[in-house]
């Protein structure tokens, strides 16, 4: 009978199903910044043709609040990744005693951050619809939110960005660290 083989690598799929909670955490954090990349886009398309002075300023007042709410999400997913491979230094140096290269660890730490990329978008996408059906509620005179499905990879691939940068840093320090941390006797 032959084996079902997995997309997902069987060390990435145990790490994200032991730590659930933390694993929901970083799909949420992912998710806002989609939000906040949709809707961002979504409001600057959704300005109409001929819009008044009121609805211009109270545009750009939201522009700015979701590009300050973004700068600041994208930072703190970073660290936060950033912080996560730090933590794993351990595991790290175990898998460099086993033989894995840094290229392996590195492409684990890729896949991992793809499949929460994937399900935070999706969940980016959902909030979204629903940021759109509360702008229509609250603002109708002064905001229309589009949206654009061909923003839905790019929101994606935005958001990822931020992991993917957070987990190159720290896996070069951690893998130093994290061998002599694995070679050492246990205290």
């Amino acid at each position: 009978m032959p084996r079902k083989t997995s997309v997902i690598h069987p060390l990435v799929r145990e790490n994200l199903r032991r730590n659930l909670l933390h694993t929901c955490v970083k799909v949420f954090s992912m998710a806002m910044l989609v939000t906040i990349v949709l809707t961002a886009v979504g409001i600057h398309h959704g300005i109409g043709p001929e819009p008044s002075v009121a609805r211009l300023n109270f545009r750009l007042f939201i522009s700015i609040l979701l590009l300050f709410v973004f700068a600041v999400s994208f930072i703190f997913v970073t660290i936060g990744r950033y912080s996560d491979v730090h933590g794993m230094t351990h595991e790290i140096g175990i898998l460099r005693v086993l033989g894995a290269s840094k290229g392996y660890i590195l492409g684990l730490l890729y896949q991992e951050t793809v499949v929460v990329t994937l399900l935070s978008t999706a969940a980016g996408i959902v909030m979204t619809f629903g940021a759109r059906l509360l702008v229509a509620i609250l603002f109708p005179e002064y905001l229309t939110l589009d949206i654009l499905y061909i923003w839905w990879p790019i929101a994606g691939a935005i958001s990822a960005a931020g992991p993917l940068t957070g987990a190159t840093l720290a896996l070069h320090g951690s893998v130093k660290q994290g061998l002599a941390e694995a070679l050492s006797p246990e205290e």
